[in-house]
């Protein structure tokens, strides 16, 4: 019982995450800037974060009959995070100007500042766990909970270091483009940022 909610939790995270994203698309471009170690250090300051968003959904969960205006303020406050971080990006990648990751510490707290501000992990966790757990397919005692959440964790390292070992595969390659990726990330949270208002209010 114990290792399918790990299993499920695993599944579940590795397939959210492996659409070209803000965290994956920026992990890969710490690889080809700098080094392994500094962008696996991204990796786990980003995973961490999605270890607790994903415990706040379940809270979020339980009261979210008596305020229902908490997703909606999230998704609020989520649009206007990704619009600052798409003009930043575009920016960056415009003027041709690098991140300095070579500080491994600097990295570790990057993925979690990045992974905390990505307020749409949130509403997914939300909406998978009351779906699962009206579907029956995960128990919500406190243990399984856990459980459950660490298999998300695990799910999110190991798509987050696919990403890495590609990079570090095609480096190479991407080296000339490592602008275009700041422009790329960019356009994603932009993208982002215009679908959630169409969304929330059309």
């Amino acid at each position: 019982m114990f290792f399918s909610h790990l299993l499920l939790g695993f599944i579940i995270s590795y397939a959210g995450y492996t659409p070209p994203s803000m965290l994956n698309i920026t992990v890969s471009k710490i690889r080809v800037e700098n080094n392994k170690k500094a962008a696996y250090q991204f990796v786990l300051g980003a995973s961490l974060v999605v270890f607790f968003q994903f415990f706040l959904a379940v809270l979020i969960t339980s009261v979210l009959h008596q305020f229902p205006q908490l997703i909606y303020w999230i998704k609020n406050i989520g649009i206007v995070v990704f619009s600052i971080l798409s003009i930043n990006f575009l920016q960056k990648g415009i003027t041709s100007k690098k991140k300095d990751f070579k500080s491994k510490k600097n990295c570790f707290l990057f993925g979690i500042s990045l992974s905390f501000i990505n307020m749409f992990a949130i509403p997914f966790f939300v909406v998978t766990y009351s779906f699962l757990s009206l579907r029956g397919f995960i128990n919500t005692n406190l243990n399984y909970i856990i459980v459950f959440a660490f298999g998300i964790f695990l799910g999110v390292v190991a798509l987050l270091s696919s990403y890495v070992f590609l990079a570090q595969k095609f480096k190479s390659k991407l080296i000339p483009y490592t602008n275009s990726l700041n422009i790329f990330i960019g356009i994603v949270t932009g993208f982002l940022a215009i679908y959630t208002g169409i969304k929330l209010y059309f």
